[in-house]
């Protein structure tokens, strides 16, 4: 087992679910043994849920298969069965049909309904997928499910994670409880990345849905690190419901908040674990007409090649990033915009700011972290990316 995160804090256990891992040797029957890839969730209760998957067209089984059990039965859901080391995608007609065998398995022996199964996959992309190896663990993961191991379950499903990557809140008493993994083939709408949220607080599938959606879109959706999505991106929100004695929720709004504060605490931790990283920057636009625009701009910025290559050149050519700006497709005005990294204005209402000095900029890009702040003088709506 890798050795947890030191800044990360214990992964709270959530009322009405409990978690366990198996190895399986998914990706190779040699790994069988060696290390957890098969985590298991599964709830007491029949509990409301809610997903946001990958936009790819080529998405795999299990997301196709999710959203179809989603569309049915979003208020009685029991298990979440994932994997990593086969992504069990490009695989055809084959690879729903081991998808669904992975769900069947799943619902056997936790004990559920098939339609109450949800699934994700994660690994290498057009592979066979080895059911028969997921079968024979499935049962190692349910004689040990426990509260406390989601921890566990965040290593089981890294792939070229680094760390295993998790956090919690709390909210008016009630626990939100969260998992993540991704590293590589990340960029919004989703990125290579699974994240599986856990909740006590009483909230329908009904309200569930636009709550997640709307933290997803403000956190996985505002990432990136190699410009590219995948095929299995999936997120889910669980509600068992029954915490605080079933006490109702008074406050939807602050839930919404938490909930939103652990997707982006995931993102970020796999902003920080992305396959060749050396810089962690933030972006943040403000002065747009829009949120959208707001969004599409530090999108732009943070996918331009020429942007990346000045950020992991300790570049302070910040040419490059009004290029970006430009080039977004959002209708700016070039005399309002202004551009900052960290405390060093270098562009002022579309001017290079006359106290602007060289060494200054390059001081600010040559640290591992920064943020670049972007004013588009063009109304009062904003975006982080």
């Amino acid at each position: 087992m890798p050795v947890n995160p030191p800044w990360l804090d214990p992964a709270l256990p959530v009322s009405g679910f409990r978690v366990e891992t198996a190895s399986c040797g998914v990706k190779s029957p040699e790994l069988k043994g060696r290390r957890d890839d098969v985590a298991l969730v599964v709830s007491e209760v029949d509990v409301q849920a809610a997903g946001v998957f990958t936009q790819n067209r080529f998405r795999a089984a299990c997301v196709s298969l999710a959203e179809e059990t989603l569309s049915r039965n979003a208020a009685g859901i029991r298990a979440i069965i994932a994997n990593a080391g086969n992504a069990n995608a490009g695989t055809g007609d084959t690879g729903r049909t081991r998808a669904q065998e992975m769900i069947e398995a799943a619902a056997a022996t936790a004990g559920v309904k098939l339609d109450q199964v949800l699934s994700a996959s994660t690994g290498i992309i057009g592979t066979p997928f080895p059911i028969e190896r997921i079968r024979e663990g499935m049962q190692q993961a349910v004689d040990s499910l426990n509260p406390g191991n989601w921890e566990a379950a965040a290593n089981a499903i890294r792939t070229t994670d680094t760390f295993a990557k998790w956090t919690s809140r709390k909210v008016d008493g009630y626990t939100i409880t969260g998992i993540a993994k991704g590293s590589g083939m990340i960029h919004p709408d989703m990125a290579t990345m699974l994240a599986f949220i856990a909740t006590d607080a009483p909230l329908s599938a009904t309200q569930l849905q636009p709550v997640l959606k709307r933290a997803v879109d403000q956190s996985f959706n505002c990432i990136s690190v190699d410009g590219d999505t995948s095929t299995n991106d999936t997120v889910y929100l669980l509600s068992s419901g029954i915490g605080l004695g079933h006490a109702p929720l008074e406050d939807v709004a602050a839930f919404e908040a938490a909930l939103t504060e652990v997707c982006t605490e995931l993102a970020q931790l796999i902003v920080r674990d992305g396959e060749g990283v050396s810089k962690f920057v933030t972006i943040e636009v403000t002065g747009a007409a829009s949120e959208a625009d707001a969004r599409t701009v530090g999108r732009a910025i943070a996918a331009s090649l020429l942007v990346k290559t000045a950020f992991a050149g300790s570049d302070a050519n910040w040419g490059r990033m009004l290029c970006a700006i430009g080039n977004s497709g959002v209708a700016v005005d070039t005399h309002r915009v202004s551009l900052r990294a960290d405390k060093v204005t270098m562009v002022e209402h579309g001017n290079l700011n006359p106290d602007y000095r060289d060494e200054d900029g390059m001081a600010v890009f040559a640290q591992d972290e920064f943020t670049l702040h972007v004013d588009l003088g063009m109304g009062k709506a904003s975006a982080t990316v």
